[in-house]
């Protein structure tokens, strides 16, 4: 197996990334799809694309998803108190809430968005070394079967034109909190036209909000917030250990909650 992954970027700021675990059969036809996905980016189109073709030296971890938990907010302001409700009830403390919004709605790179994720102890503090390009959870992907029955489920559900986003997302949820000291996690998208994110734990699965901010706002990203990690470990393991997802746990719908 192999993990074949793509970045893109304009005057250095990052547009999209993507990635896939494959046999060596499918590495041509991945890579295609990804150049043109990088090509074709809301962003506009970047002066850099990497693409890192890489044999999987770690055995890989086969895991089931969350299950996926659908709420409906009418605006990014409901969406919000929702976020912090849920938050709060997993036992993140105010302050770390109220700091990791701000974050994302100002920018957490210098007010430009990051590449990776942001990981905030319980005390409010920035654990990443690198503030601007934070960690990036990498080496995941699901199976065919496992992504149709998701895609169903979706369809069901009236979800399927945002089959791509859901997917990628819950299967990097499903990745962070399966590593030991994840406690919750919290992400919007920055893509402009894309206004929906989660909070993600073990404990409550992963919980898609449909509004975190307002169509056409640029900025966005993803809070890890942790207790009692190993520094090193936690970021190899995010890094460096490829996830499978296999199956899907199913669809819970919590139309109107607050």
């Amino acid at each position: 197996m192999f993990s074949v992954r793509m970045r893109a970027e304009k005057n250095k700021k990052h547009i999209s990334g993507a990635e896939n675990l494959v046999e060596k059969t499918k590495i041509q036809t991945i890579v295609s799809g990804l150049v043109d996905r990088a090509l074709s980016h809301e962003k506009g189109e970047p002066d850099l694309i990497n693409i890192t073709v890489e044999t999987l030296k770690i055995p890989i971890k086969k895991v089931t998803s969350l299950p996926l938990i659908l709420t409906n907010v009418e605006n990014e302001t409901e969406g919000k108190k929702l976020a912090r409700k849920l938050l709060l009830e997993l036992g993140i403390p105010a302050l770390c809430i109220e700091k990791s919004i701000s974050l994302l709605e100002k920018g957490p790179a210098i007010g430009e968005n990051m590449r990776g994720a942001i990981i905030m102890d319980l005390k409010g503090n920035r654990l990443e070394t690198d503030k601007v390009r934070g960690i990036r959870v990498s080496r995941m992907d699901i199976t065919e079967e496992a992504a149709n029955e998701l895609f169903n489920a979706l369809s069901v559900s009236g979800l399927s034109s945002y089959f791509t986003n859901i997917s990628e997302a819950l299967i990097l949820a499903t990745k962070v909190e399966s590593v030991k000291g994840t406690i919750a996690e919290l992400c919007w998208s920055d893509d402009p036209s894309y206004t929906a994110g989660y909070v993600a734990s073990q404990k409550m699965g992963y919980i898609r909000i449909p509004h975190l901010k307002k169509k056409g706002d640029p900025f966005g990203g993803r809070v890890f917030f942790v207790n009692n990690i190993d520094h090193g470990k936690y970021i190899t393991e995010m890094e460096q250990t490829p996830v499978l997802v296999t199956k899907f746990r199913g669809i819970i719908e919590l139309f109107g909650k607050k």
